[in-house]
């Protein structure tokens, strides 16, 4: 693996190349402005990008990338400096240029253990010039404009002390966080904050929010806890309902909320005052008819003895009728599962009551219940516990297989019943219970059994359209199957020359060959070996001639002038401009090698490079040439080309430029 200092000449495994003039580059002047060169060995596509500058004034390179690694290619010499700085996100790194020999493609800074998301980037000169080559980043990211990345921190106040989370709860103090405890100590995600964690807390949790990010206005929390419902949070608390309208006609509102059934005794208890009005002046008295099952025994708590006395020997008997007190029932036996449950049907005779339940998987050891699709323990030896926090009706119905997942094949039941007081019809009356399982519970006998395997082999269809290969690998059986790439007969994919992992056909193939791996201007050979569960094997295979790919640019004779890196392979020479004058037109051709039609092609050109005095024509036309500084094109097809014409006009305010150049950027849409 390269180290510091060596020169990296292209990039290792694991790692992509970007050219110093990749369009998402920024360069920014200080005290004098950034050059480039081009058509130079020894430079990574044989250019780069100068910035002179001075140790007061620096220049800047800015650019945002994605993934977990970086590293800087510049030229290394014996006039350079040592101080060069590097800012990705908000640390700062001093890198150096210096070297006791000159050396073109070198590794001067790195970092390997970032967070895969996006980083932001600052390079600056030191006390010298820089100059600039490439960017390595890792496989399969990206290089996008420069944008900051702000930092975002998350610190816990509970009951007056700040707290962050590392394996465990450690306090900074008391008071309200300051901005060094963000930096230092900020957790970046309380989402993945256990909730072992969060139950730790007591009291009153704020929840600390810091960024420097100016146009940040509000935040959102995601944390996971376990389920609850509105009414055990508001259980023996006052509720307002605040409404707000414009409507100045509105002069009352109705709220509509769907309650478990109760009567005005569970509201009231036992004490309440009737207030009544009438305007009537004959009315001299009020009265209040009111029904309820009571008996002056209810007034009596705990246990007590009937006594009788009578002057005779007869035998007397008392009798009496109650409604029985809330109770507990749990099941001894337990269900055998032997299949998938479809359902749980409780059979009920009355539901005139209060009826909940619980299930034990370990005999009876522990009880659980299951809410909004989560288990939970509970104590059912409480009875105020397990009417609280027990399943209702409704949430036993919504246990299904996918609930009972990795929970054994053996399942009791447990009952919370108490009966309604307030009215004579019969308490809670449970029928029976009883599990709809899709399974055979009879023993299945076999003897003397040959079994035959009828196999099919998979087949292909695949299709090479510019880079990009796409098909669908099938199997007749609907079985599974597995593929692997080879490119000139070498692993392209999976590299590391194994198949694909086996995966339920049909599978969709779609892949990219990249231009770095195909020799451009010679036949190449594609094979995809494919193969089933049963390791039957077949192949298909083409050859192409190596192109580049991309929306190509080309001269008039057909020959590239661009690779599909971005690098130059060819410039269009329009000679020693006088200003003043406008140069003879060139005819540019644009090839549409993506492997798929575009849409809405836009093309301009590069305004990095714009000069007083100095404009860059386009035209759909030679003659007459129709100059504007954009042209814009439909619908294109693969291997479609497109024509247009460039000139240069100058005039006399033109300053000389003996080195000047221009680049020309495309953007289109795919279809």
């Amino acid at each position: 693996m390269a180290t510091i200092g060596d020169a990296l000449l292209s990039p290792e495994n694991g790692w992509i190349r970007v050219n110093d003039n990749h369009v998402n580059f920024t360069y920014e002047n200080g005290s004098s402005a950034w050059t480039t060169g081009s058509g130079i060995a020894g430079y990574y596509n044989s250019d780069f990008h100068n910035y002179s500058g001075s140790a007061t004034n620096k220049g800047q390179i800015k650019f945002n990338f994605t993934g977990t690694k970086i590293r800087i290619i510049c030229r290394a010499a014996t006039t350079l400096p040592i101080n060069n700085t590097i800012t990705v996100n908000k640390d700062s790194y001093t890198f150096s240029t210096y070297r006791s020999v000159n050396q073109s493609q070198t590794l001067v800074f790195e970092l390997l253990s970032l967070d895969d998301k996006e980083h932001s980037v600052i390079i600056k000169n030191g006390d010298g010039a820089i100059i600039f080559d490439a960017v390595d980043i890792e496989s399969g990211k990206s290089i996008s404009p420069y944008s900051p990345v702000h930092y975002k921190r998350f610190l816990i106040l509970n009951n007056n002390e700040k707290y962050y989370y590392s394996s465990g709860w450690i306090s900074l103090g008391v008071g309200v966080p300051t901005e060094q405890d963000y930096l230092n100590y900020g957790m970046e995600d309380v989402s993945t904050l256990p909730e072992s964690a969060w139950s730790q807390l007591t009291g009153e949790v704020e929840l600390c929010y810091y960024t420097d990010d100016p146009n940040k206005t509000e935040v959102s929390f995601n944390i996971e806890t376990i389920p609850f419902t509105l009414a055990e949070e508001w259980e023996n608390k006052q509720i307002k309902i605040v409404e707000y309208t414009d409507d100045p006609n509105q002069t009352e509102s109705i709220v509509s909320i769907e309650t478990e059934p109760f009567t005005l005794y569970d509201e009231l208890e036992d004490n309440m005052e009737v207030l009544y009005y009438t305007d009537d002046p004959t009315k001299s008295f009020a009265q209040l008819d009111i029904t309820a099952n009571y008996s002056p025994l209810d007034e009596l708590e705990g246990d007590f003895d009937v006594v009788t006395w009578s002057d005779n020997n007869t035998t007397k008997s008392a009798t009496t009728s109650s409604i029985p007190s809330p109770q507990s029932i749990i099941q001894t036996d337990d269900y055998y599962m032997y299949g998938d449950l479809l359902s749980i049907v409780d059979k009920l005779n009355s539901t005139n009551g209060t009826l909940r339940y619980a299930v034990s998987f370990n005999e009876g050891s522990t009880w659980e219940v299951c809410k909004f699709g989560k288990w939970r323990n509970i104590n059912i030896s409480t009875l105020s516990l397990f009417k609280s926090n027990g399943m209702s009706k409704y949430d036993i119905s919504l246990i299904d297989a996918a609930a009972l997942k990795n929970k054994g094949t053996k399942i009791r039941f447990a009952y919370y019943i108490e009966d309604n007081i307030h009215n004579s019809n019969p308490g809670i009356e449970i029928d029976n219970m009883k599990l709809n399982i899709n399974s055979a519970t009879e023993t299945i006998k076999i003897d003397n059994v040959a079994f035959y395997v009828l196999n099919t082999n998979a087949t292909i269809q695949l299709s090479l359209t510019g880079s990009k290969l796409t098909g669908i690998l099938d199997d007749s059986d609907k079985g599974r199957v597995q593929y692997r790439v080879l490119l000139n007969d070498k692993p392209y994919y999976p590299s590391d020359g194994t198949f694909t992992r086996l995966a339920p056909s049909p599978q969709d193939i779609d892949i990219n060959i990249s231009d770095r791996e195909i020799i451009f201007n010679q036949p190449n050979k594609l094979k995809v070996e494919f193969q089933d569960y049963w390791g039957e094997t077949d192949y298909w295979e083409t050859t192409f001639i190596g192109t580049y790919s991309g929306l190509m640019f080309m001269d008039d004779s057909g020959e590239y002038l661009s690779d599909t890196f971005g690098g130059i392979l060819k410039q269009l020479d329009f000679g020693v401009i006088i200003a003043g004058q406008t140069t003879f037109t060139q005819k540019v051709r644009i090839k549409n090698q993506l492997g798929y039609a575009i849409d809405n092609v836009y093309l301009e050109m590069d305004k990095k490079y714009e000069r007083d005095g100095v404009v860059v024509e386009l035209s759909r036309q030679e003659n007459p040439f129709l100059a504007t500084d954009y042209l814009t094109f439909g619908l294109t097809q693969p291997d479609d080309v497109i024509d247009f014409y460039v000139r240069i006009a100058t005039d006399m305010r033109a300053k000389p430029n003996p080195n000047g150049i221009f680049e020309l950027k495309v953007n289109a849409d795919r279809v």
